[in-house]
């Protein structure tokens, strides 16, 4: 099919990644591996579509070319985006639990022992179910884990598409902060947001921008819905622009007018608790030290603040619904080192349950002699009025 290729990453690149991956399904006892993710697919091959409901996965064999199992209406969405990946399609109305046991079985897989992603947002329980009773004889074993584990440490060129994130999400961040004006409805704020994400090049959004004014501010996850920002409002923004599906996210808060002075305490502290933490990061340092920076910040304010303990996750790939990578978190009980090349999120949401809150966060790059902070934009509230 000859359609325009939209590829971020050439042939060796996916090589490299196929290869970390097989030396990992060796040391777990896989010989086959099938994966329902979309982030993980992308990873491995570069396909990616925004259907994200159809059945696909892909499948990783120990030797020889991976290929995909495809409703066939996705052709063209494959033949733009993947790479050294061979294509199996069916049909509407074919089964494709059945069809993927058949593929499987066409190229020799289904024996030995197949890993499924038993805990996987795109794959449901019941198709999991229904899908390792498919492939007996072969032993199904869990293989959710194995590509995020990969996935942990960045290549060069994923680090610039993260960089080029970082860059249209600060840019989208000015663009909010200058429609905050008193009366102004989120609905404005949000939608020069958006706009302005759109002008980056973005492909879509793994989580939709949150726009949260006044009160709602102390309410977490939640977006526009018509407000007025009023004098004394906090307005909590929280974006990332998504460059070839890569994310490196961004939380400020901006308050229109004086505030009271609990609020800039909460704001001092968590600037200080970021600071902190960014300070500590390098490759070689648990993950745990460097939450416990951050805690000894948060804890000053503790008793009067509520806040969520998950000090910062991985984040790089992300499709909807999420921008967050599984398998690592900068917490208290997880004393793992970090390895250079890592990406995280840092999120310091500390709020006053349904009054206010302050929201800063930064994404980091692990360096051997410390952390690359990514965002330009300063930490603490943004004043405006």
């Amino acid at each position: 099919m000859d359609v325009r290729r939209e590829n971020a990453f050439d042939a060796p690149e996916f090589a490299a990644r196929r290869e970390k991956t097989r030396a990992l399904m060796a040391k777990r006892g896989i010989d086959t591996l099938v994966l329902h993710s979309a982030p993980n697919i992308y990873y491995l091959c570069g396909h990616h579509t925004l259907n994200l409901w159809d059945y696909q996965c892909l499948v990783l064999p120990m030797a020889g070319q991976p290929f995909m199992l495809l409703w066939h209406f996705e052709e063209g969405r494959f033949a733009a985006t993947a790479v050294d990946t061979g294509l199996e399609m069916f049909g509407s109305g074919d089964e494709p639990i059945a069809e993927t046991r058949d593929v499987l079985e066409k190229y020799g897989l289904r024996k030995g022992t197949i890993g499924l992603e038993k805990e996987c947002t795109f794959l449901s329980p019941g198709q999991c179910e229904r899908l390792s009773a498919a492939l007996e004889p072969a032993r199904v074993v869990d293989g959710s884990g194995v590509v995020e584990q990969v996935r942990m440490v960045k290549s060069d060129a994923e680090l610039e598409l993260i960089r080029r994130s970082a860059r249209g999400t600060d840019s989208a961040m000015r663009a909010g902060y200058s429609e905050i004006r008193e009366g102004v409805r989120d609905t404005e704020i949000a939608a020069a947001v958006v706009a302005d994400l759109v002008r980056s090049d973005i492909q879509g959004f793994a989580i939709y921008p949150m726009v949260a004014v006044g009160t709602r501010s102390g309410v977490p996850h939640h977006s526009h819905d018509g407000l007025h920002v009023a004098r004394g409002d906090i307005v909590f923004l929280e974006f990332a622009a998504a460059i070839h599906w890569y994310h490196a996210p961004l939380m400020r808060a901006a308050a229109l007018g004086d505030v009271p002075a609990f609020v800039e305490t909460v704001a001092d502290t968590g600037s200080a608790a970021l600071q902190a933490m960014c300070e500590t990061v390098r490759a070689g340092i648990p993950a745990s030290d460097v939450a416990a920076a951050g805690k000894a910040e948060v804890d000053r304010i503790r008793d009067r603040i509520h806040f969520h303990d998950f000090f910062a996750y991985s984040v790089g790939i992300g499709f909807p619904p999420t921008w967050l990578e599984g398998g690592f978190g900068i917490v208290m009980d997880n004393h793992r080192p970090l390895e250079a090349g890592m990406v995280f999120h840092f999120p310091m949401t500390l709020r006053v349950k349904g009054e206010f809150g302050v929201g800063q966060s930064q994404t980091v790059i692990v360096h051997d002699d410390g952390a690359e902070v990514l965002s330009e934009l300063p930490l603490g509230l943004h004043r405006v009025g």
